[in-house]
Parts: C-alpha cells; structure tokens; sequence
C-alpha cells in the first residue's frame, strides 16, 4: 500500500511540473507576461489563420479592457527588466507581425480608442508595397498592401515598430551569411527611412535554428552583434518574467478563426488545449 501511494504521489507530482512548464500555473501573476500574436483585420467579413475580422478583435479589445489587463511595448518591457521592477499583474503585448495597411486604418484607431498599445514587426524590406511572398494565407485576402513610411511614423503614439527580416524570408532555411546580409539591409532600411524601431525581431513563421548546438549558438551571435535584443518565435505559452531566453521569446497565436471562448482559454492558459 505505501508504495502504490509513493508511486502515486510522484505521479501527481510529475503531472504539476508539466501542467506548470505548460501553463505556468504556480508562478505569481506578476511574473507572467503575455504575448499575443496577430496579423491582419478585415472589414469586410473576411477571416483565414492570420485574418481577424474587425469585429472578434473589438470583443477581443473589449475583454482585456473589462479585465484590467495592461498593454505595452516591448521597449518597456525591457526598461522594466534593466531597472529590475516589477511587472504588473496582467500584462500582456499585443503583436501584428508583417505591417499590413490594414494596421494603420483600423489597428491605430482601436488602439487610440481603448488607450492600448502594441507592436508591428514590419517587413523592413517591402514598406509601402503589395505583399510578394507567398504562403496558403496570403492570396485569398484582398488587403494585402503593407504601410507606407508616412503611416509608420503617423502611428508612433500607440505603436511600436520591431524587424520581421528583410522580405519576409524564414531563418530556417537561410545560411548565416544571408541572415547577416538580411539584417544588414534591414538596417540599412532603418537609417535610410530615419524609422524608429526597437531592436526585436518576429521571426517569420517562426522559423530560427530550433536546435541546440553551435550553429543556433551562432545564430544567437549573430542576432547579438545586430543589436537584437529579443528573438520572437510563437510557441503558445505565457513567457515568465524577467525573460531569461531572450532570443526565445513565446508569443500566443490568436487566429482569426478562434472563437470567443478559445481566445480567452489562450489568454489565460497560454494555449488552446491542455496537452
């Protein structure tokens, strides 16, 4: 009998470790931050993976406003770790990675209108064009023209703007020669434009050298010598602060698609479902 409840009691044990690395259950509200992922709202009833329609995102807005939930930029995330202050409960960054128009028309007012911030990785390389890569998301919505250099700075009150590579290109499959020369001509771009931005990087598609050893040491070098300070991935859990692995930082996928109740699973879990 003592050592099935021995056996037991390890299992149960086992079982919270995993349910807080998953959900971060045990750690005080004021260490979690949370780090929400978007990309494109639309008016006009459409929504895919990376589309939200204008309407979902305000009920969205709305729930995090009723809940006391703060927002902020990434640069302030960071001045709060470099003073060692502490992080208000319920703090959370909102995150639209590419720089679609869309952002500027109906993102920037929402944001003005609910005192919110939020961040936009911008593919530093297409400013002010139509969207030429390609992806199982991308042609099947009619907004796909990218902010130009006088929106980007129009909306500096409220938004924040970080590197999403040079033209939309996943580090992945890129030697580290080509990512030096993608973050050089994203500098490049930068300095050109006289743009603001803060030196965090949204990998696209989340895409980075996922596996230890010295080529994602390197990489990290890499990202290090740029100036970068913090490398997003996606991930679905809540980050615990102050962030430790800066160059794997895990944002929270919203969907377009996701209901009501799913968002709010992922805002207070991390993620969707339980395993």
């Amino acid at each position: 009998m003592f050592y099935i409840v021995l056996v037991l009691l390890i299992v149960l044990f086992a079982f919270l470790i995993v349910l807080n690395v998953q959900f971060k259950l045990f750690y005080s509200p004021n260490k979690k931050l949370r780090i929400l992922e978007y990309h494109s709202i639309s008016t006009n009833g459409f929504e895919d993976q990376i589309t939200i329609k204008k309407e979902n995102i305000i009920e969205q807005f709305e729930y995090l406003k009723k809940n006391n939930y703060k927002t902020f930029w990434l640069s302030e995330i960071d001045e709060l770790k470099n003073k060692n202050q502490p992080l208000p409960e319920k703090s959370v960054v909102l995150t639209f990675d590419d720089g679609f128009l869309d952002n500027y028309t109906e993102l920037y007012p929402l944001l003005k209108q609910y005192d919110f911030k939020a961040v936009c990785f911008m593919v530093l390389g297409r400013i002010g064009q139509r969207i030429d890569w390609g992806g199982k998301f991308i042609n099947k919505n009619d907004n796909m023209q990218l902010m130009n250099k006088e929106q980007l700075l129009a909306i500096g009150s409220h938004i924040e703007l970080g590197y999403h590579t040079f033209k939309h290109d996943n580090y992945a499959f890129l030697s580290l020669e080509e990512i030096e020369k993608d973050l050089q001509l994203c500098q490049e771009i930068i300095a050109k434009e006289d743009l603001k931005v803060f030196p965090a990087l949204a990998y696209t598609y989340g895409g980075y050298y996922r596996k230890k050893g010295p080529k994602q040491e390197q990489f990290f070098e890499l990202l290090k010598k740029y100036g970068i300070k913090y490398g997003l991935r996606i991930g679905n859990r809540i980050n615990i602060f102050p962030i430790k692995d800066v160059y794997k930082v895990q944002r929270i996928d919203i969907r377009g698609r996701d209901s009501f109740e799913t968002f709010k699973k992922k805002v207070i879990l991390g993620r969707r479902k339980l395993f």
